[in-house]
């Protein structure tokens, strides 16, 4: 069964590499990814985030973000095998086609956008498909969960999320605060997502979506991605396990249906993993227990690929061309 996996930071780990192993075909066994585990675990859609650091802000963020996007656009010019996801059409063979790797920009944090509107046409023309309007900290769109603010989007926010919406880029709505994410909730006219975090009524971390999250989430026709970050599955981190991620995808199922689950690792960045999930290649053990407790071939194929295909389907533009 293929598995979509909606936020990985692999990226960010090559990029300080050196340049000739600056490449995702590459075994790279100091990561939790690389292309042949992604191979072993039936990985054929990965989110890739473009993320930079607080201190990376502005226009050296701007850099380091399109450096990033080079370095899977280098490999798409070698590896015919690979397929830059821009548009509706890209997808529209995704379960019948030879292609081995479906790949999604995502910036993590609009930072790099350095307040100004136009920089948002021109990481779309780069093939930026999604942006989380923060991490932790506050930036020209929003505040973080970090900061501990009320303050809701920025006028930059907000016309951020309508200029998305136009382009059909998918608002991604992990780090941001509550005030900020129920109001882009409300302003986005597209399905929005959490690309990873979990049940907040399981593991009281500031980065899980509580009970109405999630129903806005349903009802938005969006998705949560499960994430492994050991701290958002269980209060004592060092236990963290295959279990609680099973556990956390239970209680969602319950709550909003198995149509509203995706998986969000942030393998790669992650600095320890659940045990039984150490690296991409473990993907299937996760749909393996769904199977073990009953969870239908329909529903194990929603939560492993098929909901991250109807939103980006329902998000993307008919054409790259703005």
């Amino acid at each position: 069964m293929y598995i979509a996996d909606c936020h990985a930071d692999t990226l960010s780990r090559l990029l300080i590499l050196e340049e000739d192993e600056m490449s995702l075909m590459r075994s790279e066994p100091r990561h939790h990814s690389d292309f042949p585990r992604m191979q072993q675990a039936d990985l054929r859609l990965q989110v890739f985030s473009i993320f930079t650091m607080p201190y990376e802000a502005g226009h050296y963020g701007a850099v380091r973000s399109l450096q990033m996007m080079q370095i899977y656009q280098r490999d798409l010019t070698q590896h015919p095998e690979l397929v830059l996801v821009q548009q509706k059409a890209d997808l529209a063979d995704f379960e019948s086609s030879d292609k081995a790797l479906y790949g999604i920009f995502s910036m993590e944090g609009a930072s790099p956008l350095c307040g100004d509107l136009k920089m948002l046409d021109v990481f779309y023309r780069q093939g930026l498909r999604a942006i989380g309007l923060t991490w932790n900290h506050r930036n020209e769109l929003a505040d973080g969960l970090g900061v501990q603010s009320s303050y809701g989007l920025t006028p930059f926010g907000r016309e951020v999320i309508q200029r998305m919406n136009q382009l059909g880029m998918l608002v991604d709505l992990a780090h941001i605060n509550e005030a900020g994410f129920w109001e882009a909730m409300e302003l986005s006219s597209a399905p929005v997502v959490v690309s990873h975090a979990n049940a907040r009524a399981l593991c009281d971390h500031r980065r899980n979506m509580y009970d109405p999250q999630l129903d806005a989430l349903k009802a938005k026709d969006g998705f949560i991605g499960i994430c492994f970050e050991t701290s958002f599955l269980n209060a004592n981190p060092a236990e963290a396990s295959l279990d609680d991620v099973i556990r956390h995808i239970d209680y969602i199922c319950e709550r909003i249906g198995p149509e509203h689950i995706a998986f969000g690792s942030d393998y790669d960045g992650i600095q320890a993993t659940p045990r039984g999930l150490e690296d991409v290649s473990c993907f299937p053990h996760v749909l393996e227990r769904l199977a073990a407790l009953g969870y239908s071939e329909s529903d194990r194929r929603k939560i492993a690929y098929e909901n991250v295909l109807r939103v980006y389907r329902a998000v993307l533009p008919d054409t790259s061309q703005i």
